[in-house]
């Protein structure tokens, strides 16, 4: 498992931020997901197996931008 932190252009309400967790937790892999608009950033716990791609594409589909995806491995 990993973290990814998601950096998200566009949101301007709760709402949107809703959307977006929504779209994130369709893509096979993802755990869970938590976005908050206010600081404009997702926070998603992953499978190995999702990529940057994977969770860049899922928030395009709310129509908003990803600025930034960094990973961290989880410590065991």
């Amino acid at each position: 498992m990993k973290k990814a932190f998601i950096d998200i252009k566009g949101m301007d309400c709760a709402s949107d931020a809703v959307e977006i967790e929504r779209s994130l937790l369709k893509v096979k892999g993802v755990r869970s997901a938590s976005v908050n608009y206010l600081v404009r950033e997702g926070f998603v716990n992953v499978n190995n197996n999702v990529n940057e791609e994977k969770l860049k594409a899922a928030v395009k589909k709310t129509g908003h931008d990803v600025t930034n995806i960094r990973f961290e491995q989880e410590k065991r």
